[in-house]
């Protein structure tokens, strides 16, 4: 793992806030002979710190983890296939038929532990301007430490989701000199402290940055509200599946760790809190962000003047999505669809966190690499999976559906290109497209064909020369779902499933506005809208919950989590292979593949247990000459 602090100098680390008012790194060691460089010496003030702070944001955006966030959020799901252009045999392949080798570069995390370098720099270093800048007080650098711990805690959360068990790194490191050797922590540690970490600086957060881009861009109280439900959730279904710190391991030959291997496999944790306090602290987070959104658009409307006619204000929860409707809105806050807002436009009302990019001095290339190569007119790695987008859903009030969307479904045309009856590739617009124009009103053309020449749809697509697609961490419609899960595993009676199924039916309502309206023929409207009737039972609901979020973020990098976290409940994968296994024609090889818990975790990558004698590998996984997994599965 020493890769993790490699080319961490004080020049690389803050250099990559160029454009962010930091000097050249060729000016900055002017100052100081090059062999003399001491750490300390950058932090006089708090213009360095800010450009510190700056350096963490842009370290989480990067092209390498942009591409990270789709390897390991999206690959394995069965949202996407390999692209023609893509090897049938090489790492991309491989990894989604569940063929897992530890040399595969998309399993480094290197770069996500540079991040956390970065934000534990900040932390060590940042107390030190109080001392050398007059300007700079304990009050303002509290606020400053909350957003630095939330960003490390979001990065280790990427982490534990993706590898389950990993170092938790609270110490910087300043050069290869200076060895490192951690070690793995378990999932259940890892999720414990990143909560304890958050709840120890909520209060001190940022609400209000005073401009949109810094709200949006940069972590607040909001922030570190999802993120905790986030969390809270993923460790819920943790404990309520009574799930275990990895039973096998590999060593390596030099293995120095702190355990035996007989310790490393019959391990057992006890978890101190129950999942259904677990469940009902995101409720709790999610109703915090909620009333802190009904709040701040009611400030919004009030001071814009935007309630139409002078009406009352009376937000519902429709108010705080992005509309695509506005025919029997009371206030106007956009002008846009909520396509173009969230992921055209970006920083949207609904916003919460995102990543910000600015096409012109770094760029969101994920979205060419992967999704759709603007330049040469051309898939990138991924495209859509065909089982789910080559239908059509008849009605979205099923509990198994074999198709993705429903015909009524915006989201259909604004995240895929459908070219044609009949297709089998299916090109992946979201990110790619800067707007997708949709006929509201003529509701015929939702209901025949795949076919985009029937929709008579427009669409503008970002350009090779202007990439900037930022990368969305969360926004509202995501807090509506968190809570409708989390309800939908604690309460099993109509009224409270009443109230999760109200959350679903917002975020669905947004992008099926056709299925809601008058104008809609009789015939088909009561089939084309949800009903509780159908979703009545926790387990129902939960389905819901789980189907309209591969709907609602789908190429945001969350399915697989979505799926580890359903296996995670249960304790086993049998039914997250059901869903998983839709896409495949070797279901059946698959499912054997991933019959352990500990298959849904990637392995550590093989250069960082060479280098950290510490590390341990995930035991489903090992390299040999003719196959990526172990015999005892």
């Amino acid at each position: 793992m020493k890769n993790i602090i490699k080319n961490i100098t004080l020049c690389g680390l803050f250099a990559v806030g160029a454009g962010m008012g930091l000097s050249s790194c060729e000016d900055f060691l002017t100052i100081t002979p090059t062999d003399k460089i001491v750490e300390e010496e950058f932090w006089k003030d708090k213009s360095d710190l800010n450009n510190a702070i700056m350096a963490c944001y842009k370290r989480m955006v990067s092209s390498d983890l942009l591409e990270k966030y789709i390897y390991w959020g999206e690959m394995r799901s069965d949202n996407f296939e390999r692209s023609s252009s893509v090897s049938a045999t090489g790492p991309v392949a491989n990894i989604m038929n569940a063929n897992l080798l530890p040399t595969y570069g998309q399993f480094s995390w290197t770069d996500m532990y540079n991040a956390i370098n970065y934000c534990n720099k900040v932390l060590v270093h940042g107390p030190e301007v109080i001392e050398a800048d007059e300007s700079f007080s304990a009050n303002d650098w509290k606020p400053i430490r909350a957003e630095v711990i939330t960003l490390r805690a979001l990065a280790h959360f990427y982490l534990v989701r993706t590898f389950g068990e990993v170092p938790y790194i609270t110490q910087d490191y300043n050069n290869d000199s200076q060895e490192l050797r951690a070690a793995q922590s378990t999932q259940l540690a890892v999720l414990d402290s990143i909560v304890n970490d958050l709840e120890s600086i909520q209060d001190d957060a940022m609400v209000d940055y005073g401009n949109t881009v810094e709200n949006k861009g940069r972590i607040t109280k909001k922030a570190i509200y999802a993120l905790l439900a986030d969390v809270y959730l993923w460790r819920a279904s943790y404990k309520a599946g009574g799930n275990q710190p990895f039973t096998k391991v590999t060593l390596t030959s030099n293995y120095d760790g702190l355990m035996t291997e007989t310790e490393l496999t019959s391990r057992h944790e006890d978890y101190g809190t129950s999942a259904e306090s677990d469940y009902q602290k995101c409720i709790e987070y999610c109703d915090l962000i909620i009333d802190m959104a009904f709040q701040e658009k009611t400030e919004y409307i009030n001071k814009k003047g935007l309630n139409i006619g002078g009406a009352e204000i009376d937000l519902e929860l429709e108010d705080l999505l992005e509309s695509n409707d506005d025919s029997n809105k009371k206030y106007i806050t956009t002008n846009y669809a909520a396509y173009e807002s969230l992921f055209g436009m970006g920083n949207s009302d609904e916003s919460i966190l995102e990543f910000q990019v600015d096409g012109i001095t770094y760029s969101n290339t994920m979205i060419t690499d992967l999704f759709w190569n603007i330049k040469d007119s051309k898939t990138g790695q991924l495209i859509g999976a065909t089982a789910l987008l080559e239908g059509t859903e008849s009605s979205p009030n099923t509990t198994s559906p074999t198709s993705l969307f429903t015909k009524t479904d915006y989201r259909k045309w604004e995240d895929f290109q459908f070219e044609k009856v009949g297709q089998t590739a299916f090109n992946i617009g979201k990110y790619i497209y800067r707007s997708v124009e949709q006929s509201v009103g003529q509701t015929s053309l939702f209901l025949t064909d795949n076919a985009a020449s029937n929709l008579k749809t427009e669409i503008t697509m970002r350009t090779t020369s202007n990439l900037d697609a930022n990368w969305i961490v969360y926004r509202m419609s995501e807090i509506f779902l968190f809570k409708a899960e989390a309800m939908s595993q604690l309460y099993d009676d109509e009224t409270n499933l009443t109230e999760a199924f109200k959350y679903v039916r917002e975020v669905f309502k947004r992008s099926n506005p056709i299925a809601y309206q008058s104008n809609n023929p009789s015939s088909t409207k009561d089939n084309d809208s949800l009903k509780f009737a159908n979703f009545s039972t926790s387990e129902n609901m939960e389905k819901l919950v789980m189907t309209e979020r591969q709907r609602e973020f789908v190429g945001e990098g969350k399915r697989w989590y979505d799926l580890v976290r359903y296996a995670l409940r249960r304790g086993n994968t049998s039914e997250m292979l059901s869903l998983l296994s839709r896409k495949y024609t070797n279901s059946k090889s698959i499912q054997a593949k991933l019959a352990d818990m500990q298959s849904l975790f990637s392995p550590v990558y093989n250069s960082e247990i060479k280098n950290n004698s510490w590390l341990y590998q995930n035991g489903v996984w090992s390299v040999n000459e003719t196959s990526s997994r172990t015999d005892d599965m």
